[in-house]
């Protein structure tokens, strides 16, 4: 893969996903004729008809959107949904302080987030949502034909595109030549930037565009295998390559172009590097969104451990990224992620040096989590939503 240079991400701005597009563009219709969050609704309910009852331009877009592609290994993607399992409460860790923070850093593509009202008050939703999403596409046949991980991948699409389309066409939303004040300078009340009026800049492009999507799956990627190494996860570089070939598969079903998508994890870091350099700066909106990641887990961890959060998050993202979002200085806490990086390697040991050790941490790892979620979200599964209204 030749990396996109900087002006042709420049052009992926302005591209969304056709295929979504269209279907979305269909079945919405006139939007004089419904309120936007009925609109929303309406899309909610209607992907859950059977395939017979759907409108042609979504059902045809299920149809053309969930074909295999023919490079896919099976046997490299069960390996990857292994290797996830085996490690799956260091793969929430990446998310929580890495993952999620470098994403919000993305001063461009975090205000469909803004737009979209999920900052402080759909913090704890929006983690369950991904971890949910997460632990579906690792499930046994979850990536087969018709299994449910394909299925969640086609259904944030259409997600992102509904959004996509919305924004675009509300009337509601003033659209601006320029970046707009209110949204990137600093906020005496970082909870007052929700209150700000809707403005969307076409210095944004379009939104969850096509460098957005890709910055976002390198949040997945990239940017979890740095975390492991932070931590000291064990691991070998046949793990990384499956785990990769994992993610490409759902970056083919969530409508990222495939030629733009790494096949390897150096060609990975070296989209990363020029796509977060491009795209990551300080912004209100990446700050009140890391301060609510920040918040959430000060509410749910013992008071003596609270201490280790500012730190825990530097030692994961660095000092550069750590300050774009307004995160604390570190601490003295700092010298105990040596120690804490021993102790995972031992932990984390994988077949190849201890066979019976990470089937048993596959096995508890994956139940805990399922058990976190379930209990997060009191026994019901997160469906499938897209947000009902935009402020």
């Amino acid at each position: 893969m030749a990396t996109p240079s900087s002006r042709e991400l420049d052009g992926l701005r302005e591209v969304g996903d056709p295929l979504a597009d269209e279907a979305v563009a269909g079945f919405f219709g006139d939007v004089e004729a419904v309120v936007p969050g009925e609109l929303f609704v309406r899309l909610v309910r209607h992907v859950k008809l059977p395939e017979e009852e759907q409108v042609p331009a979504i059902r045809s877009f299920f149809l053309i959107a969930a074909q295999r592609p023919d490079w896919v290994d099976d046997e490299a993607v069960v390996r990857g949904q292994e290797f996830f399992n085996r490690l799956v409460a260091h793969q929430f860790t990446a998310l929580y302080l890495s993952s999620l923070p470098n994403a919000y850093a993305a001063a461009k593509g975090v205000q469909v987030l803004r737009m979209t009202g999920r900052l402080q008050t759909d913090t704890l939703r929006r983690l369950n949502e991904t971890g949910q999403f997460m632990m579906d596409i690792a499930g046994p046949g979850a990536m087969k034909p018709e299994g449910v991980g394909i299925d969640r991948i086609l259904h944030v699409r259409l997600m992102h595109a509904a959004v996509r389309w919305m924004i675009t066409h509300d009337a509601s939303i003033r659209r601006v030549d320029n970046l707009a004040p209110p949204l990137v300078e600093d906020i005496e009340d970082i909870e007052d930037i929700e209150e700000i009026e809707l403005v969307w800049s076409r210095q944004w492009g379009v939104p969850t565009n096509q460098e957005d999507l890709l910055g976002t799956w390198l949040t997945f990627t990239a940017v979890v295998y740095d975390a492991f190494d932070a931590s000291g996860v064990d691991y070998t570089e046949q793990n990384i390559a499956d785990h990769l070939h994992l993610w490409r598969v759902v970056a083919h079903y969530l409508g990222i172009d495939p030629p733009l998508v790494p096949a390897s994890r150096a060609e990975a870091n070296i989209l990363r590097t020029r796509i977060f350099s491009r795209q990551q700066a300080p912004c209100a909106a990446g700050e009140a969104m890391t301060a609510a990641l920040v918040g959430l887990a000060n509410d749910r961890i013992p008071k003596f451990a609270r201490p280790m959060m500012p730190s825990a998050f530097r030692h994961f993202l660095g000092d550069s990224v750590s300050d774009m979002v307004g995160l604390p200085p570190a601490n003295w806490t700092a010298h105990l992620f040596r120690v804490l990086s021993a102790f995972t390697r031992v932990l984390t040991r994988g077949e190849e040096r201890h066979v019976l050790h990470a089937r048993v941490s596959a096995f508890i790892g994956r139940h805990l989590l399922n058990g976190i979620l379930k209990e997060v979200r009191h026994g019901d599964r997160p469906t499938f939503q897209i947000p009902t209204h935009l402020r």
